[in-house]
């Protein structure tokens, strides 16, 4: 009896076990089949990552976030290791020869760097970007290229409309860091909406975003490397991203890329409105400011002068924007240069224009109611000094031997000035022929002698 009890527990336990696997039992008339394995999952195309956290190095300690050279290591955009392109441009910035250029464009953006982040930042862009004038630029705000763009981010003048970037004879605002950026900033990111990837966002910046979209098209395949691998790209594009990553590897981390580390101060920048012009060198001088600070901020000023026609936001240090307000507000200071040039015999204003390299509109702006075709000898006339010239010295005028055969009755409010004009003589000659002095006062109906003009006009 036991052991009929033990062989039918044995054989309950062997059904259950065959339940459990999934295996047809004692009685049954099903096949055996195993669930598939799952496909795996495709690579996501390179450089659709949003971001990227390295592991952190071997033996290191966990450290906050922040600006700092022990954080790990942390990339927005991955870059694309083990791309020959990508791996060529890191060795070469690994060099003493890339080292010392990436030392340079360092220097240059220091002013400005820490304002470009937050920029970055507040747009919900990756923090690599902020590298993207080294390779446009290396941080030079007054970089021009062959093809004629200009500034740290580098904008052609057909590329401005709908940036708020403005270009005259007072200003090229392509050089203005912050109007640039934003306009930069905004290119990029509706270059991303367009392209769905950073690395073709990045691409179009520098062929444009059309020229990407056909490369797209043409090549059936949004992947960045296969576009420059296959030639659907431009050499230059095609070596644009890669060297950008190349270099945010090594900008990101300086200390630990061969760089010297730095621990500068945040710069912060704020803006100072101006309600007339201004020569930053006087102002400078004025507040304490060193004039070096003022000039790398406000780069896109064609002059050392903010312009005159219009009123201006001047972009001063946040530790000098007090003692550049309190400057501004003293009546007594002149923060402007002009030269002061009393008129003499054949001056015109466009001569004057031209030696002084401003315009015939902006000495009229200084000297109202000056009028250009009367303009008095010994008048005094107020040129704004945007150039360090030599005073004006009107050249010789020929000696005039016309004959004085005519004769003019001077009517009421008519001067030497304005007959000489008239005549088309020198006031000189002309006070010289009636032995007058230059500056003799003539009265109304006074018979003085003058040339007859080549049209006969008889007076």
């Amino acid at each position: 009896m036991r052991a009929v009890l033990l062989l039918f527990l044995a054989l309950g336990l062997a059904a259950g076990l065959e339940a459990q696997a999934g295996l047809p039992g004692a009685g049954t008339t099903e096949t055996a089949s195993l669930p598939p394995p799952a496909a795996p999952e495709p690579p996501p195309p390179r450089g659709l990552a949003p971001s990227r956290s390295l592991p952190p190095l071997p033996g290191s300690v966990p450290v906050p976030a922040g600006r700092n050279h022990a954080a790990e290591h942390r990339f927005d955009i991955e870059p694309p290791w083990g791309e020959a392109r990508f791996e060529r441009f890191l060795a070469s910035y690994r060099k003493a020869d890339g080292l010392k250029r990436l030392e340079r464009a360092l220097d240059r953006a220091e002013p400005i760097l820490d304002w470009i982040k937050e920029r970055v930042s507040a747009h919900g862009l990756p923090a690599e970007l902020a590298w993207l004038p080294v390779v446009e630029s290396d941080y030079h705000p007054w970089a021009v290229s062959r093809s004629g763009a200009v500034g740290l981010w580098q904008f052609m003048t057909n590329s401005i409309a709908g940036y708020d970037m403005r270009v005259d004879e007072w200003v090229d605002e392509r050089r203005d860091f912050m109007k640039a950026t934003e306009g930069a900033l905004r290119k990029l990111a509706y270059n991303r909406e367009q392209l769905g990837d950073w690395y073709l966002a990045l691409a179009a910046y520098n062929a444009g975003l059309g020229a990407v979209q056909r490369a797209i098209a043409a090549a059936g395949t949004r992947d960045y490397f296969e576009l420059s691998e296959r030639g659907f790209l431009k050499a230059e594009t095609a070596d644009y991203v890669p060297k950008l990553m190349a270099a945010a590897v090594m900008l990101s981390y300086p200390g630990r890329s061969g760089l010297e580390p730095r621990w500068d101060p945040v710069r912060e920048w704020v803006t100072v409105p101006l309600e007339k012009p201004v020569d930053l060198v006087l102002l400078a001088e004025a507040a304490g400011v060193p004039v070096a600070r003022l000039r790398e901020g406000n780069a896109e000023l064609a002059w050392s002068v903010s312009p005159p026609d219009r009123k201006w936001n001047l972009k001063v240090p946040a530790e000098y924007a007090d003692s550049v307000r309190a400057a501004l507000s003293r009546p007594e200071l002149q923060l402007m240069r002009f030269h002061l040039y009393a008129v003499r015999s054949g001056d015109t204003l466009s001569a004057l224009s031209r030696h002084y390299d401003v315009s015939v509109a902006l000495i009229l702006r200084f000297n109202p109611g000056l009028r250009p075709e009367a303009m008095r000898i010994g008048t005094k006339v107020v040129i704004p000094a945007l150039k360090d010239v030599a005073p004006y010295v009107p050249p010789d005028a020929p000696r005039d031997d016309r004959p004085f055969d005519g004769t003019h009755v001077v009517a009421r409010g008519e001067t030497l000035w304005a007959l000489a004009l008239r005549y088309e003589v020198r006031p000189e000659t002309l006070a010289e022929r009636n032995g007058m002095a230059l500056d003799a006062v003539i009265r109304e109906g006074q018979a003085l002698k003058v040339p007859i003009l080549d049209s006969g006009t008889p007076f």
